[in-house]
């Protein structure tokens, strides 16, 4: 089954819609569709495991500091449908290898339930190698937690056209979150309103790129760009999902501007010898 046959069947009950809603489905219809591919979309990507090469920056007026990761990533959901935890295993800073003595992503995945604990430990273990503010959010997913149609009440969604991506034809929505309190705050309490975009495959649902920006509810005119993150997916025959291409970032420095740039190779499925070479670009 190929990538583009798996993902319209996990939207095919919602494309019984008339021809007419089908050539321009509705913003309601758009999200019921996208809602669908994601709860599909999460039971096939917990088991993946890939190859990421983070490039992190940090531009102040004494110059540039820059960080190379180059690590393991791994996805899981948390009981009940909690969140998603992405996290991501550093095995070379600036291409020198680290000794680490604490669990592994194999530890994780080979428990009969995921170790939570496990998982979490590995995430604040490799978020001591980021640039900038403190942070385990810089993950592929952390956007998909935040579209994902359990917090679809919690947003305010706008539709805003359409745009190729990849020779693909999209609907792009943009949201904005409503709720408070909001689903991030800040040490203080302070609310941190999420935002952004989506490109959704209209007859599928599929996701194709997703933008997500978080700022201080009370955010000063003078204070500088928020932080905010880019994911670009594409299609894996192999694998029959979509999966990261790229993930831009600006961050949250003391002084200065972040910026990184992480891509993605080597999918494969946890348990498996086989290493699943990417597609070219």
């Amino acid at each position: 089954m190929t990538w583009r046959s798996a993902v319209l069947v996990a939207a095919a009950f919602l494309t019984s819609s008339s021809t007419s809603a089908q050539s321009k489905p509705s913003l309601e219809l758009l999200l019921d569709r996208m809602g669908a591919y994601l709860i599909e979309y999460e039971t096939h990507l917990s088991s993946v495991v890939a190859e990421e090469r983070f490039e992190q920056n940090i531009y102040a007026r004494q110059g540039r500091t820059g960080a190379v990761l180059e690590s393991d990533v791994a996805f899981i959901r948390l009981p009940g449908g909690a969140e998603w935890l992405g996290f991501r295993e550093v095995k070379r800073l600036n291409w020198k290898a680290l000794k680490t003595s604490g669990p592994s992503i194999s530890d994780v995945l080979t428990s009969a339930a995921g170790d939570l604990t496990k998982a979490q430990a590995i995430a604040n273990a490799s978020a001591k190698h980021n640039l900038g503010l403190p942070r385990t959010i810089n993950v592929p997913t952390a956007p998909l937690d935040i579209i994902h149609p359990m917090h679809r009440k919690a947003l305010r969604h706008d539709l805003q056209g359409n745009e190729r991506i990849r020779g693909v034809r999209t609907a792009r929505i943009a949201f904005t979150e409503t709720a408070r309190p909001t689903r991030l705050r800040e040490p203080s309490g302070q609310n941190l309103v999420s935002s952004g975009r989506v490109w959704v495959e209209p007859d599928s649902g599929t996701v194709w790129r997703v933008e997500w920006v978080y700022q201080a509810e009370n955010r000063r005119p003078t204070a500088p760009p928020p932080p905010r993150l880019r994911v670009d997916f594409e299609p894996h025959e192999e694998l029959a999902i979509m999966v990261p291409r790229l993930m831009t970032e600006v961050f949250s420095v003391l002084v200065g501007r972040g910026e990184g740039r992480a891509t993605y190779r080597n999918f494969r499925r946890f348990g498996t010898s086989a290493r699943i070479v990417p597609q070219s670009q």
